[in-house]
């Protein structure tokens, strides 16, 4: 900054002086330095915008960063109604935009900075032109106000179309296969060009305000150059100033220009980056539901009891799942979870490992509510398999790893072989070591479900929650993995979700579960027997499931 003041100084200084005989040496001086003083602007605006672009990637990367870890600390509610493509968009276009006005940021301030300094040696030069060239600063400063008040709504409306379009894109991507199926290309087409129009929409209207208020933040410079100008010409001729100090000031003119008409650019992009940061700080500051206790205690060492008591459940829209389920699961033995469709079989399952928190009661395992438990310690001891598999694009036994990723590769085949799945996995032309698609798509239902059960019981969980785990499997491989899970379940307490009569065939006992509320607990066989009603729902539920 110094540098760029001291340039035009000199600049002055050898214009007036280049015509004293008694000294020209001073003239060589003075150009000198003014070659150093270039030499050192140049590096040091180098160096500034290095540093702010720096700054900005740095904190591009702090945050993204801050975003997935807080992504992953959101417990189920939140993920249950907000939109994959939501959150990516969250991470890609609002930070991206966010980059961008924090890449500027320091760039302005220096900017501003460098523009108030050179206002004072204006001043300094000529109080009356100093005058002249300060009338553009409330003149740029009022455009810059009407155009952010004119665009503020584009901006946030922009943002959040931005983030729709990602959903219908990760939504249509994540579901090809149905779409092709179907032949819904089109129709998944037409709700992209709709999205793309409202975009199309927003950003026109950006457009409009930056087409009408951009060529002020050139108009308005001019004008003062031109005025400053006029009024220096007098000035000059009034012997009031050199022509020295004249063409310095305009000198410090040019410079004054283009720094307000970046600062101008940066005050007119803020109110779509300012709605970027809105969203991104609306995400960060909403509390996950799901948090670890303020004075957390240690699972006790224990078999696995888990004890229900009066628990109910509503979902945050007000949907009342559960009322007032009171069950004792004996540590070592195995509960099947029945129910009709809605019933709150696997809410109730996932109660256990606190992916929801009871709206009323408490569960215990081993006599220590779950609430009272750090996560990372209850999860650790609670291993869930769930109905849908994901399977992440990597070997088959980095996703049994998943499950406990300082397993051995004599654990993971161990876990494997419980899971009947060794054998197809050593068919496979890298064995452990295959990569499997995208959700493990180059592998059959059957062989997912496996491979998720392997994942399930590498850690060798004190419970263990099957959320019909086995639904998407034939009966030929159901029966090799409900020989697996009668060694898995030997001494392991254990809660299933079933529907299937074979499943449930293999537990101890069975909880009927009906509009919410326990209806009957006891074996499978006394169920059917005793209570009509558990036999018809059965029924019902192994007919729709094609069974």
């Amino acid at each position: 900054m110094a540098t760029i003041i001291t340039i035009p100084y000199m600049v002055g200084i050898v214009i007036d002086r280049a015509v004293d005989p008694s000294n020209p040496s001073i003239v060589w001086t003075v150009l000198g330095g003014m070659v150093l003083a270039g030499s050192i602007q140049a590096v040091g605006i180098s160096l500034r915008r290095y540093f702010g672009f720096k700054l900005s990637y740095r904190a591009e990367a702090d945050v993204r960063n801050r975003i997935f870890a807080h992504i992953q600390r959101m417990a189920f509610s939140f993920h249950d109604v907000t939109s994959t493509g939501e959150l990516m968009a969250r991470a890609s276009s609002d930070l991206s935009q966010l980059r961008l006005i924090l890449a500027m940021l320091p760039i302005t301030l220096a900017n501003i900075v460098m523009f108030l300094v050179v206002s004072l040696v204006l001043v300094v030069i000529d109080p009356v032109l100093g005058l002249v060239a300060s009338l553009m600063v409330p003149a740029l400063l009022f455009a810059s106000a009407r155009f952010a008040n004119r665009v503020v709504g584009y901006s946030f409306d922009l943002q959040q179309r931005l983030s729709e379009l990602s959903h219908v894109v990760e939504e249509t991507v994540s579901g090809i296969e149905v779409v092709k199926s179907y032949g819904q290309e089109a129709q998944q087409q037409g709700k992209l060009d709709h999205k793309a129009e409202i975009i199309y929409d927003s950003a026109m209207g950006m457009a409009k305000e930056r087409a009408i208020h951009r060529p002020l933040f050139e108009i308005i410079p001019a004008l003062g150059t031109v005025a400053v100008l006029a009024v220096g010409g007098i000035r000059v001729v009034d012997g009031a100033v050199t022509i020295g100090e004249f063409v310095a000031f305009t000198q410090y003119l040019a410079v004054m220009v283009l720094p307000l008409m970046i600062t101008g650019w940066f005050f007119a992009n803020l109110p779509r980056s300012a709605a970027a940061a809105s969203r991104i700080d609306r995400l960060l500051e909403t509390a996950p539901e799901i948090r670890d206790p303020r004075r957390p205690v240690d699972l006790k060492p224990g078999p696995g009891e888990i004890k229900m008591e009066n628990v109910s459940f509503t979902y945050p829209d007000g949907t009342e799942v559960l009322n007032g389920v009171s069950l004792t699961i004996p540590g070592g033995t195995s509960v099947g979870i029945v129910g009709g469709t809605g019933a709150g079989k696997s809410t109730l399952a996932h109660l256990i490992p606190r992916f929801y928190d009871v709206s009323d009661g408490a569960i215990l395992i081993d006599g220590v509510d779950v609430r009272d438990v750090r996560l990372d310690q209850l999860r650790s001891e609670v291993s869930v398999v769930f109905q849908e598999t994901f399977l992440f694009s990597s070997t088959i036994a980095d996703n049994i790893r998943v499950g406990d990723p300082m397993a051995s590769d004599e654990q993971v085949r161990a876990a494997a072989r419980l899971a009947r799945a060794h054998d197809f996995i050593c068919a496979m032309p890298e064995g452990y070591d295959t990569v499997v698609g995208e959700r493990g798509a180059t592998l059959s239902g059957g062989q997912r479900q496996r491979v998720s059960l392997a994942r399930g019981v590498v850690r060798d969980p004190r419970v263990l929650v099957l959320d019909d785990a086995t639904s998407s499997v034939d009966a030929v491989v159901e029966a090799e993995i409900q020989e697996a899970l009668r060694q898995v379940m030997s001494g392991r307490t254990t809660v299933i979700v079933a529907h299937r009569t074979s499943t449930l065939a293999i537990v101890d006992n069975v909880a009927f579960i009906e509009g919410g509320e326990l209806v009957a607990f006891g074996p499978h066989e006394s169920l059917l027997r005793d209570v009509p009603r558990y036999g018809e729902v059965l029924a019902a539920t192994e007919e729709g499931a094609g069974l």
